[in-house]
Formats: C-alpha cells, sequence, structure tokens
C-alpha cells in the first residue's frame, strides 16, 4: 500500500522538504538524461555509498555520506521515495521547524549509512537512495503525530476489489498502525538472508534515529503543534 496523504494540515509552507525533493528530482533528471532516467553503474560506484570502503578509512568515501542521499536508481525509486517524502515530510518539518529539520533529515541519513555498514561492513555494492533519512522522517512522525490518518492507496488487485465491492479505492488508519508495520517489514526483509538489493537496515537505522531523536526534543516543541486540524 501507497500512502497518498494525511489527516494533518501543514500551517507553514515546508520550504526545506520541497527543496529536497526538488534537488532530488533535479539530480536525478540530469546525471539520467541520456540513460533513459536510469544511474548508471559508474554514477552509482563514484557517488554512492560504499561500506567497505568507509571501515578501510578511505577518505573518497566520506562525501558519498551525503551524495549517496541524492541519488537514485531510476525513476520508480525516485518518485517512490519522494512521495513517502512529501507524505509525511511537511507535518515533521513544521513541527521541528525549518533549520533543525534540515540538520534532523541529514543526521537520519547519515545513521542509516551507517547501520547498513555495521551489518554488512564489507560489501562494495554502492547503496544510493533517500531512504534512510526519509525512514528517519516516518520515526519522527510516529512519534509526534500517532493519531493521525494516514490515506493509502492499495495495490492494483485489493484497488480493483476495493472499487467494485465497497465502492472506494483508498484506505485510513491510524499512523501507529501502518509505520510500525512499515517499520516491522522493513526488519524482516532485512533478517531475510537473500539478497533483495535493497538496505533495509538502513531504513531501521533510520527509522529508529528519527523517533530517539524526536523523542529527546519532544519537550523543545509547543505543545499546538501536536494536534490534527482536520
Amino acid at each position: 500500500m501507497l500512502p497518498i496523504a494525511t489527516s494533518l494540515r501543514v500551517r507553514i509552507t515546508p520550504r526545506a522538504t520541497y527543496t529536497i525533493i526538488g534537488a532530488n528530482a533535479l539530480i536525478h533528471l540530469f546525471l539520467t538524461r541520456n540513460t533513459n532516467f536510469t544511474l548508471t553503474d559508474k554514477l552509482s560506484h563514484a557517488f554512492g555509498f560504499v561500506p567497505a570502503y568507509i571501515l578501510n578509512l578511505n577518505p573518497t568515501a566520506l562525501p558519498t555520506l551525503l551524495t549517496s542521499m541524492f541519488l537514485h536508481g531510476d525513476l520508480m525509486h525516485l518518485i517512490g521515495n519522494m512521495l513517502f517524502l512529501l507524505v509525511f515530510g511537511r507535518k515533521v518539518e513544521n513541527q521541528l521547524e525549518r533549520k533543525n529539520y534540515i540538520a534532523f533529515y541529514l543526521a537520519c541519513g547519515l545513521t542509516a549509512s551507517m547501520t547498513h555498514t555495521m551489518i554488512d561492513p564489507t560489501s562494495r555494492i554502492p547503496v544510493i537512495g533517500a531512504s534512510g533519512a526519509i525512514s528517519g522522517v516516518l520515526g519522527s512522525f510516529l512519534i509526534y503525530n500517532p493519531k493521525a490518518r494516514i490515506t493509502l492507496l492499495p495495490d492494483p488487485i485489493l484497488l480493483y476489489f476495493m472499487a467494485r465491492y465497497f465502492h472506494r479505492i483508498v484506505i485510513r488508519i491510524p499512523a501507529w498502525v501502518f509505520l510500525p508495520i512499515w517499520f516491522l517489514i522493513q526488519l524482516s526483509m532485512g533478517m531475510e538472508p537473500q539478497r533483495s538489493g535493497v538496505a533495509f537496515w538502513a531504513h531501521v537505522g533510520g527509522f529508529l534515529a528519527g523517533a530517539v531523536m524526536a523523542i529527546a526534543v519532544y519537550k523543545c516543541i509547543p505543545g499546538e503543534k501536536f494536534h490534527p486540524i482536520r
């Protein structure tokens, strides 16, 4: 199921979230304009994060902790990540405020990459994508807005049956239901022995980092920022 909206109203224009989304989109379109919008292996290895390089103290690996957050393999990878960020990031930015949110986002991304490194320290496969940082946004959203209702678009088969028999095409469930289920799916997939090509442990690390940081600064945020508006 794909989240497409929440029940929360955003009071202040989330410029940081929109800027991050715009930067990811422009970078992807520029780098892949001649390759059918698919990132090449050469660029993945040049700017993606490789865990083994960090453990080997390779200085060229440090910048990739940042650059890897702005690379995506193809348009579906990009669109999926940016949709999650758009749905959940706007409210979290309003709650943390812009500068704090940017620092929070980057910290979650860095933590996600290092979590993946702890699990697979010898890997030479480049890790790319914003999903680690976005997972941190999801963790923060759960802490701050557990009662918010998430509007989900089902997969095509379920969508067909819902439209045919229930005359509706979306499902709305509380964040405290959807986000823990999402987290448990990432955890279970990470524990699978087979390689799927997805850095699930980065998602787990990012989510936990976001939740912990959200708890740490919870008392610093005005109470009115936690209440659903609609």
